[in-house]
Parts: structure tokens; C-alpha cells; sequence
């Protein structure tokens, strides 16, 4: 049996995990307009400078970008960028559980809300070379009443050594 690399399997997996809904631009109406403040990754694009993750006070200041690239799984969800780390917030979402499917998981952090929020957002760094997947679970109960997690959205951050800018879907 041939062995495959990780990163490859990880595609794999967030490909037949995630919602075969095609990728989308963001609606001309009410989305655009929460988008109307926020800054495409590729206008402004993070510096080669590697510095520690943001604070709270850094991130309560924090600029929105606009992803390269987002389907309807990511409409709750707001991205924010500090220096070369970038914060996807999803309120509402009702997270279970957070991974990293491939790629790189150093200073990948989660935080998932336990209060009526009902949201939660993942954080990591976007450095030139980076690469990595990231599956937010969801979960409800079924017909039986047994707790059933469920795929609900799949972040996908690289960046190419030969691209100006990260490339960033959310999916």
C-alpha cells in the first residue's frame, strides 16, 4: 500500500467533510456592507517580521480583512488581522470542537465561547511558507437523542513562497 503525505490527506478529508456548496463572492446586499470596512488580504498583506501573538488589547483594535476566498459556512464569521496573525470569529456557530486536519499547528490557538455567544474563533500566524487546514465541528442530537458532531466549516491558510500574499478560504 502506497503511503500518502499528511498535508494531501488533509485536503482530502476537508474536501468530503465540507459542504459541497461552490465557492461564492459575498452577496451585493447586507453581507457586502458588513464587509464594507474590511481589508482584502492581498491589498495589504502581512510583513516577514515573526513577532509573538497579539494581546487582547492588540486584538480589540484589530483591522477586518476580507478573505481571499469564502462559502456560506462562513457567513457568521468576521476575520481580523494584527501584524501577520489573523483571528476568524464565528458567533452563533455553536462550536463542539476545533482541529488542525494538516499543516502546520505551532501557535495555532482555539477558543470555543460557553456563554450565550454560542461562537468561537481560531487564531495562527500567516508567514510566507505556511501552510495548514483547520475543521470547526458543530454537533447536535438526533432523532434517538444521541449527540452526533457534524462538519461545519473548514478554514484552508498557505502561502506560497513565490505568492505577495496568504491565500485564506473559509469554506
Amino acid at each position: 500500500m502506497r503511503a500518502f503525505p499528511l498535508p494531501l490527506l488533509a485536503l482530502v478529508a476537508a474536501a468530503t467533510a465540507s459542504s459541497p456548496a461552490p465557492a461564492q463572492a459575498p452577496p451585493a446586499g447586507a453581507a457586502s456592507a458588513a464587509l464594507g470596512d474590511a481589508v482584502p488580504l492581498d491589498m495589504d498583506p502581512p510583513g516577514n517580521e515573526k513577532t509573538k501573538a497579539p494581546t487582547f488589547d492588540e486584538w480589540s483594535k484589530a483591522t477586518k480583512v476580507r478573505l481571499t476566498r469564502t462559502g456560506p459556512a462562513a457567513a457568521p464569521c468576521t476575520a481580523y488581522r494584527v501584524r501577520e496573525w489573523l483571528k476568524v470569529r464565528c458567533l452563533g456557530t455553536k462550536p463542539h470542537a476545533m482541529v488542525v486536519l494538516g499543516g502546520d499547528a505551532a501557535e495555532v490557538s482555539f477558543w470555543i465561547d460557553r456563554d450565550e455567544r454560542q461562537g468561537g474563533e481560531v487564531q495562527f500566524p500567516m508567514r510566507r511558507g505556511d501552510r495548514r487546514v483547520v475543521q470547526i465541528w458543530t454537533g447536535g442530537v438526533d432523532a434517538a437523542g444521541v449527540f452526533k458532531p457534524k462538519p461545519s466549516l473548514i478554514l484552508q491558510e498557505h502561502w506560497l513562497e513565490d505568492r505577495a500574499s496568504p491565500t485564506v478560504t473559509a469554506m
